[in-house]
């Protein structure tokens, strides 16, 4: 077996939910997304950044995944993850959007994450990876 994309998979059973509204969010390719981030598969991790940064909604619907796990981890959505003046390893791309969905707004934080570039939904995909692949894992070892 090979190791790029197409050769393997890396869902891990981490297929999400189906969008309550309804939105095209591509469930396979955030699932292969956080796959391969779980088991650190490089090849496969770029090729599916790159096709999660030009889906506005599989992208927004990461947030919104990394935002609730934040929420049931911690209680609520700390300043690190909200305010760009207090420090943290959050992107400011993500915090904006965070900001934006939190108090139940995730019909306008969808709609924020459609007018942002790919560079800047990059960013905030990469914030939350990191924080949803934490909280998975730290669930995992309970």
């Amino acid at each position: 077996m090979g190791d790029g994309p197409r050769s393997h998979e890396h869902d891990a059973g981490l297929l999400p939910p189906p969008d309550a509204k309804g939105r095209p969010v591509d469930g396979r390719l955030l699932a292969e997304y956080l796959g391969a981030v779980i088991q650190a598969c490089n090849s496969c991790q770029d090729v599916h950044l790159t096709l999660m940064i030009e889906d506005p909604a599989t992208t927004a619907r990461l947030i919104e995944l990394a935002c609730v796990s934040m929420k049931k981890l911690a209680g609520g959505l700390t300043p690190d993850l909200l305010d760009d003046a207090v420090p943290g390893p959050a992107s400011p791309e993500f915090r904006r959007l965070a900001r934006i969905g939190s108090n139940r707004n995730n019909d306008q934080m969808w709609a924020e994450c459609e007018t942002m570039s790919p560079a800047e939904r990059r960013a905030a995909v990469n914030t939350a990876a990191d924080l949803l692949v934490g909280y998975l894992t730290i669930i995992a070892s309970d």
